[in-house]
């Protein structure tokens, strides 16, 4: 019976993602959701996207009330947690904020739990449009608003 539950899980989801029209870039990207509630009605989610050089974009929200109280994003390249490698990653040099990536994420988190995920508006280039944002956040969003939305979703 798992078995048939899971094939039946997997065949929507292989379905879902065939019946989208949404225009990609042409690189290809995985995604993968979970979603758990527990019994006070809070919720987490957490989803992956997978870039075609193989980087994962990950980000794990709770929600209480249908409203995120939380969320952690982290990129991994290359085998390396970008949070993980800190002050290590130099991204502060060349930074026109002079803020390393974590910094950068951290904003975003926060930013996010106060203005929803709805307020992160992307240029077609896939940088923040909101000056606020801006601000505190000067890195490319693409991956990192699919695995957020893709979360968020659930």
């Amino acid at each position: 019976m798992n078995k048939k539950l899971i094939l039946g899980a997997l065949s929507l989801f292989l379905l879902a993602g065939c019946a989208s029209n949404d225009t990609k870039k042409e690189e290809s990207t995985d995604e993968s959701v979970n979603t758990t509630t527990d019994e006070a009605g809070g919720a987490q989610s957490s989803a992956e996207v997978t870039d075609a050089d193989g980087n994962v974009t990950k980000a794990d929200i709770e929600k209480e009330n249908g409203k995120i109280t939380s969320i952690t994003i982290d990129q991994i390249k290359d085998g390396s947690s970008k949070k993980e490698l800190g002050d290590d990653y130099k991204m502060k040099e060349a930074s026109s904020i002079g803020k390393e990536w974590y910094e950068q994420v951290k904003y975003l988190e926060q930013f996010i739990i106060d203005n929803g995920v709805d307020a992160v508006k992307l240029d077609k280039d896939g940088y923040a449009e909101d000056e606020d944002l801006k601000s505190g956040c000067t890195i490319n969003l693409t991956d990192i608003m699919e695995a957020v939305k893709e979360a968020d979703a659930k």
